[in-house]
């Protein structure tokens, strides 16, 4: 059914469960898995060594997340799964790799962490599910 799961986490409550669901789909189904967070590319008026430093922290907290992600998904029995970390605008990120990576599925939260953003633009699964060229699985977390 499923060979390549794609699921797109941000430290949220909401992309947790989504990671879960797709470690134990992945584990029913033998299924590879991937965990893909999308951080903000910090703007270049910043300047040198600001840019640099900006960036720095967006990698560095992008891999924080996924670590812990990595971490959820082996303690409940799931695959080892494979990581990205992306820059750009999480919507569009999420679509161009849904759609270059040959994936079967995409899970992901209904919320993340940028409620603001979400109440000014339209949460990102919505973006996500309304373009996707690929089935999307969204997950709501415990709230």
């Amino acid at each position: 059914m499923y060979q390549r799961i794609l699921v797109a986490v941000d430290g949220s409550d909401h992309s947790r469960r989504a990671a879960l669901t797709g470690a134990r789909l992945a584990r029913s189904t033998g299924a590879t898995l991937m965990l893909l967070t999308v951080y903000h590319e910090p703007p270049d008026y910043l300047g040198e060594p600001n840019y640099s430093e900006a960036l720095e922290a967006a990698r560095n907290e992008a891999n924080a997340i996924l670590d812990a992600e990595v971490s959820v998904v082996v303690a409940d029995g799931g695959p080892k799964p494979s990581r990205e970390a992306l820059g750009g605008q999480p919507a569009t990120v999420i679509l161009d790799a849904a759609s270059s990576g040959r994936y079967d599925l995409l899970i992901m939260g209904t919320r993340g962490r940028g409620r603001l953003e979400s109440a000014l633009l339209g949460s990102v699964s919505s973006q996500v599910a309304a373009r996707s060229p690929i089935p999307v699985q969204v997950v709501k977390g415990e709230d």
